[in-house]
């Protein structure tokens, strides 16, 4: 069974340190997630929004669980 890496704002090639550069919509106010704050977005999308995709370093780090 392959090992993958938790979907969420922490994996996600969008977290670019203090905010979100992907695009989603919000939970709280229907609005765009670009640019929102990481720590709300950790909050509003535990395990990562619609606009979620694997960071480098996060691919890389669950290619090595998988012995590749």
């Amino acid at each position: 069974m392959e090992k993958k890496i938790k979907e969420s704002c922490a994996s996600c090639e969008f977290n670019f340190g203090d905010v979100c550069a992907g695009h989603g919509t919000r939970t709280d106010n229907g609005e765009d997630t670009y640019g929102m704050r990481m720590e709300d977005a950790e909050k509003m999308f535990p395990e990562g929004c619609e606009d979620y995709g694997i960071s480098l370093e996060s691919f890389i780090e669950q290619e090595k669980m998988n012995g590749r």
